[in-house]
C-alpha cells in the first residue's frame, strides 16, 4: 500500500475528542474489572480474522500466552498454517508501508525481534500500563514487519496477551474502522503513539461497559 495522507486523530471517527491518557485516566476501567469478558473475546476472533485473512484465530490465542519470539513464530504458524511461509521470517526486502517504517532487511530481523523481546523484560516495562504495553508492542512488531504476510494480525495478537493478563477485554478492529485504524498506526510509525493508546483504550471501554450491569 502507497503511504497514506494521514489524518489528525479528531478527523477519525473512531478516535473523536480523543484525550491524551494517563494512569489516572485508565483508571475507570478498575470499575469494569471481573465481567466476564469471553463473548469480547470470540467478537475479537472474529474481526481479527477478517483483517488479513487469518485463520485459528482462538487456538492461536488460547494457546500462545507469553509474549516471545517463540511464541510470535508460532502465533503466526496457527495463524497462517494455510499459506507458504506460516511461520518464517521474510526473507525479501520489503518498500515501506508506512511513513518512518522502520522494515529491517531480512538479515536484521532476527536482531531485531531479539532486541524488542529482551526490551519486554526490562524491569521498567513492568512499570507501564498494559494499555500503553499493548499499543508499544503493536507498534514494534508493526515497525519490524517480521513476515511477509499478516503482521497487522499477528501484532494485534501479541498485544492482546497483554490486556488478557491484565483482566481487560482485547483490542480489535471492526470492519468499517480499518481505513481509520491503519492510518493511526502510520502514527504511530512517527512515534505519535497517543492516538493507538486512545483507540485501544476506547475498544476496551466500550466493550466492557457493553458487559457491565446496569
Amino acid at each position: 500500500m502507497s503511504e497514506l495522507n494521514i489524518k489528525m486523530p479528531e478527523d477519525l471517527p473512531i478516535y473523536s475528542q480523543s484525550t491524551l491518557r494517563t494512569r489516572l485516566q485508565f483508571a475507570d476501567l478498575d470499575r469494569l474489572k471481573g465481567v466476564d469478558t469471553a463473548s469480547v473475546w470470540e467478537k475479537s476472533d472474529k474481526c481479527i480474522e477478517q483483517l488479513e485473512n487469518a485463520s485459528n484465530v482462538r487456538e492461536a490465542r488460547v494457546g500462545i500466552k507469553e509474549t516471545t519470539k517463540a511464541g510470535l513464530l508460532e502465533m503466526h504458524a496457527v495463524l497462517f498454517n494455510n499459506r507458504e511461509r506460516a511461520g518464517q521470517l521474510r526473507d525479501k526486502p520489503v518498500k515501506p508501508r508506512y511513513r518512518g517504517h522502520d522494515c529491517p532487511d531480512p538479515q536484521f530481523i532476527d536482531h531485531s525481534l531479539d532486541n524488542f523481546f529482551d526490551w519486554l523484560t526490562a524491569e521498567s516495562i513492568s512499570e507501564i500500563h498494559s494499555i500503553e504495553k499493548a499499543a508499544l508492542v503493536l507498534t514494534r512488531i508493526v515497525d519490524i514487519w517480521p513476515f511477509e504476510f499478516g503482521n497487522l494480525t499477528v501484532a494485534i495478537m501479541c498485544a492482546n496477551i497483554f490486556l488478557g493478563q491484565a483482566g481487560l477485554a482485547p483490542f480489535f478492529v471492526l470492519p468499517q474502522h480499518v481505513k481509520e485504524f491503519d492510518a493511526v498506526i502510520g502514527k504511530a510509525m512517527t512515534i505519535e503513539t497517543q492516538p493507538l493508546v486512545n483507540t485501544i483504550y476506547k475498544t476496551i471501554k466500550r466493550e466492557m461497559e457493553a458487559l457491565a450491569p446496569r
